[in-house]
């Protein structure tokens, strides 16, 4: 079977048994070992889910392109307040925090009494075609689903600008709050910063249940505006490193293609030298050889003149 080239943190061969399962931070991280080939991969869908079961869990789907071709890579994110395995076998709806009156009227108290706890914000991504593919959609459709919206772009975000929005929002709001800042305000607030941040897209609604459990409203915070707004923050912040680092280049490039020129230039002028006592040389010999014939022909002109006088 053909293989992808392989991206670390996105791309691997259709025979790996096992999908990649990184918090997101560490997943961030790990597309940067290849930056320049996981810049050029890009978001076509994002597909916001619900479970229909148990905690009613919400989580988002992303599809990425290659850049050679047709192959996709499947992501996944969501939030909990579980360490994953790092298996690839475990539960999303297990993970799920308990839910145990999302109901509006128990919210405001709830939010007193619960205790924050760190989230854990995490991804799972697996190659289209794989058997890693497999054991994910195992592990995330394993209870009932539905589709609850779909953005398709036509100008998305690569898969380094999501990396980036998945991180700042997750950094954000790093601990669990049952009523602010659960798996519902992960999921609605990167889906919302998308619709902001890339305008280019077309959108399907398929249900009104989003941010609901058993059909009630769940508390959260209202955050993709403060979150798209530190997106450009810190993408602007990473721009300009990036310009740095160019420059830094530019200029140490710069300085080792002056000092070969001076180096040029020097072995230019030792070998400009080297001709000129080379030519010089060549002169020497030339009139050392010169004075031996002007010897020779006076010695001739000797012996015939003491010969015209012995005679």
């Amino acid at each position: 079977m053909a293989s992808p080239t392989e991206i670390a943190g996105l791309f691997t061969s259709p025979l790996s048994p096992c999908p990649i399962i990184l918090p997101v931070d560490i997943w961030s991280a790990t597309l940067n070992i290849n930056a320049a080939n996981a810049s050029q991969c890009f978001v076509k869908e994002v597909v916001h889910y619900k479970h229909t079961g148990g905690k009613e869990h919400e989580f988002l789907h992303f599809t990425v392109s290659h850049p050679e071709g047709s192959w996709l890579a499947f992501v996944f994110t969501d939030r909990t307040t579980k360490k994953h395995s790092g298996n690839g076998g475990s539960s999303l709806s297990n993970k799920a925090a308990v839910l145990s009156n999302p109901s509006p009227s128990s919210s405001s108290s709830s939010s007193h009494s619960s205790p924050l706890v760190p989230a854990c914000d995490t991804i799972y991504v697996a190659t289209n075609h794989s058997a890693a593919l497999e054991e994910l959609h195992g592990t995330l459709f394993n209870n009932k689903h539905e589709t609850i919206r779909t953005l398709t772009f036509d100008t998305g975000p690569s898969v380094m600008e999501l990396a980036t929005l998945l991180t700042v929002t997750s950094h954000h709001a790093p601990s669990y709050s049952l009523c602010q800042n659960q798996c519902y305000w992960f999921a609605h607030t990167i889906y919302e910063a998308l619709r902001q941040l890339f305008p280019h897209h077309r959108e399907r609604i398929d249900s009104g249940r989003s941010g609901t459990c058993h059909y009630l409203p769940v508390s959260m915070a209202d955050s993709h505006k403060d979150v798209c707004a530190a997106y450009d923050e810190k993408k602007a912040a990473l721009l300009a490193s990036a310009s740095e680092k160019r420059e830094r280049y530019a200029t140490a490039l710069r300085a080792e293609q002056q000092e070969g020129q001076q180096e040029g230039q020097q072995e230019g002028r030792e070998e400009g030298r080297a001709e000129e006592r080379a030519a010089l040389e060549r002169e020497h010999a030339a009139l050392a050889a010169w004075e031996q014939e002007l010897l020779r022909v006076k010695e001739e002109l000797a012996l015939q003149s003491r010969g015209a006088t012995a005679n």
